[in-house]
């Protein structure tokens, strides 16, 4: 709890003497005052009533939040919309112009990579000190030393000084600190982004276990998918203010409709010899806006001969409405918006590629191969469309899609599969989406999941 503006350490709680709020903000501003130079500041101690030589910047603005025990919270937001100023206030490493923060339990927090840590002593004894910070006795340092050298995974570089890691052993060795500090609050932003896939996807799996502890949670990201899959309430922050704050489907659905929205408008606003348009001829959500948006963002990639032209790609739900995040094991629908650009010879088809987030293609459908193909009559004309619909084993996480557009002929060492003669459009990094986690507990592991039965019964020999 604050008192006076300074941070208090409060021990670790006992299950029956949870309050009722471990976080309770209400009305906080933090407002930084800049100066353009250091004569200005000794000009305003003399400065008459009124005047003034400071420029006021309102970091957080009247914003109020209050978090019961165990609680998961997601905070999103762009660069410079308060979420690390709110962090800091909630952590005591900052104060607030206004309002108040109070905070029951003890915190363990990775705001930023590496912080905390002095460079210059051996990983040993930068957890010694990283728990001491927070709290923890000797005895329970000395009790959790080996379960932290153990999930950081730097057992040959942890007697060698820290300015020696890389930033992804730094991580390692933050996180690990974090997790086994014996947290009430546990928070967590972007740092785990630099670590490699089997590091993060091992850190969700730890939080989960800290999370049916009953830990309290607060992950702060740009991505909307984070938050659906490990928060349960959401908190979008806009220029300091809070923007939404309800349900994590809620809130990152209508960030990413608003990252959406922004993205088609900066495509519609660039004109064809590259020089910006005012931003009032932005018509949001228009197909016309969605078209040139999805034009510029696969126009680095994007090859063929061109006499048809791929659109647009959506992701569609069950009730057909286009959207980025899909339930778990759910039937998907993806519609490939084309338009024939002049008339053609042979046999033109769509291909659809769904890959990882390394652009590894992990699923490939050809409508060729269901003896769907592009009418030549069509030069000249309207939009076309053609659906992909398939059940989705892929586990949770984020997809991209890409398509094609082509002649292909049969491979003649492999019967059976079909090979591109001739590339009409390719479309790379077209749209991207998420697989949410399901609500019931599964053990979700690699790429794709089928559903499979299980039996035990005596050797047969």
């Amino acid at each position: 709890m604050y008192s006076d503006g300074l941070p208090l350490t409060t021990p670790s709680l006992a299950q029956e003497d949870l309050p009722r709020y471990v976080i309770d903000i209400q009305g906080v501003s933090k407002i930084y005052r800049s100066y353009t130079k250091p004569s200005q500041r000794l000009r305003e101690l003399f400065a008459a009533p009124g005047e003034h030589f400071f420029r006021e910047t309102r970091a957080l603005d009247d914003v109020s939040l209050q978090l019961k025990p165990g609680s998961r919270l997601g905070i999103l937001g762009e660069n410079g919309s308060g979420k690390s100023t709110l962090l800091k206030l909630i952590c005591g490493v900052l104060t607030p112009s206004s309002g108040s923060v109070h905070v029951q339990g003890r915190i363990s927090a990775l705001l930023e990579l590496g912080a905390g840590f002095n460079p210059h002593l051996a990983g040993r004894e930068n957890i010694r000190q990283f728990c001491m910070l927070h709290g923890m006795s000797g005895d329970e340092i000395e009790a959790a030393m080996p379960d932290i050298i153990r999930f950081s995974e730097l057992h040959e570089a942890i007697e060698h000084p820290v300015k020696t890691y890389s930033s992804g052993m730094a991580v390692r060795l933050g996180f690990s600190c974090a997790v086994y500090a014996q947290p009430d609050i546990l928070i967590v932003d972007e740092a785990l982004s630099v670590g490699d896939s089997y590091f993060q996807n091992k850190c969700l799996h730890k939080i989960k276990a800290l999370l049916d502890e009953g830990v309290t949670f607060l992950y702060v990201t740009h991505s909307a998918d984070g938050i659906r899959s490990l928060c349960e309430q959401g908190l979008w922050l806009d220029q300091g203010q809070v923007r939404l704050a309800g349900g994590a489907r809620e809130v990152g659905a209508a960030y990413q409709a608003e990252v959406f929205r922004r993205m088609a408008a900066a495509g519609f606003q660039r004109k064809a010899s590259g020089t910006p348009e005012s931003a009032g001829t932005a018509p949001g959500h228009s197909p016309q806006a969605l078209h040139q948006a999805f034009a510029a963002r696969i126009a680095p990639l994007r090859t063929g001969s061109g006499e048809v032209r791929m659109q647009y790609i959506a992701v569609l739900d069950e009730n057909d409405q286009e959207t980025d995040h899909l339930p778990f094991g759910s039937q998907v629908r993806v519609r490939l918006v084309y338009q024939v650009q002049q008339a053609f010879s042979g046999q033109f088809s769509i291909t659809l590629g769904i890959t990882d987030s390394s652009g590894r293609q992990l699923m490939h459908f050809n409508a060729a191969s269901e003896g769907v193909f592009i009418p030549s009559e069509a030069a000249g004309g309207g939009l076309r469309q053609v659906d992909f619909d398939f059940a989705c084993p892929l586990c949770p996480g984020e997809y991209g899609l890409i398509a094609g557009i082509g002649t292909f002929t049969e491979n003649p060492v492999n019967p059976g599969q079909l090979m591109v003669a001739q590339v009409v459009d390719y479309c790379a990094g077209g749209n991207r989406f998420a697989i949410g986690y399901p609500e019931a507990r599964q053990n979700l592991w690699g790429v794709v999941h089928v559903p499979h039965a299980v039996s035990d019964q005596p050797w047969s020999g």
